[in-house]
């Protein structure tokens, strides 16, 4: 939903015409770290699917990429990718861009740390997160504005309800 409210995220350029092509179609990539080095497995159509479907498909594919059971039309005709090595235990990195896509996000080790909410500290879950753009089509202002959309998002998950 958040690529849908920043298309420029969704997009890539078109070197030989000369012009940012905006995607209409949301096929997420994710970094899978296996014993041969890192995967990046396809989630295609993306938006027509429930968190549910996708837990599911990111799952099967993860499965496939480290068993190397995986097809390469499997990895193939992402629009954006997402990044973790939270699992790991780092928290910030900075995840280079898949060409041709114009962006990536990468997560880190969500952790709890204290914040202030209505003048009041208490103990939240905080997910460090790490954009990374291609300045040709994504200024710093459209960057910002789709990571305060996807922490939004994040930190009130019922509005993706309303979205459908």
């Amino acid at each position: 939903e958040a690529l849908k409210q920043h298309p420029y995220l969704n997009a890539s350029i078109d070197e030989q015409a000369n012009e940012i092509v905006v995607k209409q179609y949301y096929n997420i990539g994710f970094a899978v770290a296996t014993d041969s080095g890192l995967l990046v497995p396809v989630i295609k159509g993306a938006d027509q699917k429930n968190v549910l479907d996708i837990a599911k498909e990111l799952q099967q594919l993860s499965e496939k990429a480290r068993s190397k059971k995986i097809d390469l039309a499997d990895m193939q005709g992402s629009t954006f990718t997402v990044s973790n090595i939270g699992s790991i235990g780092t928290k910030f990195f900075t995840p280079i861009v898949n060409f041709p896509e114009s962006a990536i996000l990468g997560t880190g080790r969500m952790t709890e740390k204290p914040s202030v909410v209505n003048g009041k500290i208490e103990i939240r879950k905080i997910l460090p997160l790490s954009l990374t753009y291609d300045h040709r089509v994504i200024d710093g202002a459209q960057a910002a504005e789709f990571l305060a959309t996807l922490i939004k998002f994040l930190e009130y998950p019922n509005l993706l309800l309303a979205e459908e």
